[in-house]
């Protein structure tokens, strides 16, 4: 599958920037396109691109004899030049408002591999055996597994060093590839910070926009209920629900700002482990 989008809307974009033949020491104030104002600002402009590719695989039992399964596999790549609505990334949108082919790349919402696995399987009663039946049989079980790429993001510099009154955060200098091989991620270094250097005073940076990954997400989430009858009218029921059972460390994206104490460290994950439990008594 395949989509394309042009003309979406983005962030308020600025249009007061230096141009980049201008650039350098001095008042720039005095070489802005309109040098009277100290911004001129386009409300949320129609001026965003994306770009969708995907396949997936698909398997699925549907429910017979007490068991489903529904399993889904999608690669896909997810291009935009504007920052899209995310639960996690965090892409930025403009550095250069004369350049904007330095903005495209990854989207927020870009997972290149997803993996989404639910199970069903209902416990049969247990003939014969009428305390075990009671007690064992007639449970109802779902999982759901999660497995996903981690969420893109952009590294930034602590100070825009253009002086050109740029449309967005300047980027650093990108000497190599950045990212490091799984085995060697810590939450300390999450990846390569020596790779990325500051660029010259009165310049942009070439490190690309949400060029690198965060930790994938892996969750499993699960339920367990049953309902017990005493008689025709009465019934109760039982319900667990377990919310990233295995308490899997999912890691949130690290630190992207460049020259910042906390820059290629993990300092926080999404939620651990959570249970609900609830209880329901009919007539």
């Amino acid at each position: 599958m395949a989509n394309v989008s042009h003309h979406l809307t983005a962030n308020d974009f600025s249009l007061n920037q230096v141009p980049a033949e201008l650039m350098g020491p001095g008042d720039a104030q005095l070489r802005r396109p309109f040098p009277q104002f100290s911004n001129v600002t386009w409300i949320n402009p129609s001026i965003g691109n994306s770009t969708y590719h995907a396949g997936f695989v698909r398997a699925e039992k549907r429910f017979g004899s007490g068991f489903s399964f529904l399993a889904h596999y999608t690669l896909s790549k997810f291009l935009d030049d504007v920052e899209s609505a995310n639960e996690y990334g965090i892409t930025g949108n403009y550095m250069d408002a004369y350049n904007r082919h330095l903005d495209k790349g990854r989207s927020g919402s870009d997972v290149p591999h997803r993996l989404l696995l639910t199970v069903l399987y209902e416990i049969p009663s247990f003939r014969g055996n009428r305390f075990a039946s009671a007690a064992l049989g007639g449970w109802k079980v779902g999982v759901l597994q999660t497995a996903q790429s981690g969420a893109p993001f952009t590294v930034i510099t602590t100070a825009n060093t253009t002086n050109a009154f740029p449309a967005g955060p300047l980027r650093p200098n990108i000497l190599r590839d950045a990212s490091l091989p799984n085995g060697d991620r810590t939450i300390t270094r999450w990846f390569d910070t020596a790779a990325l250097a500051a660029p010259a005073p009165f310049t942009f940076g070439n490190s690309p926009r949400s060029g690198l990954h965060g930790a994938p997400l892996v969750t499993t989430d699960a339920t367990l209920e049953k309902t017990f009858k005493f008689t025709e009218r009465w019934k109760f029921d039982l319900r667990g629900e377990f919310y990233n059972l295995f308490n899997h460390a999912n890691y949130n994206i690290p630190g992207f700002t460049f020259g910042a104490a906390d820059f290629g460290v993990v300092s926080s994950a999404r939620p651990g482990r959570t249970v609900q439990i609830a209880l329901r008594l009919s007539f």
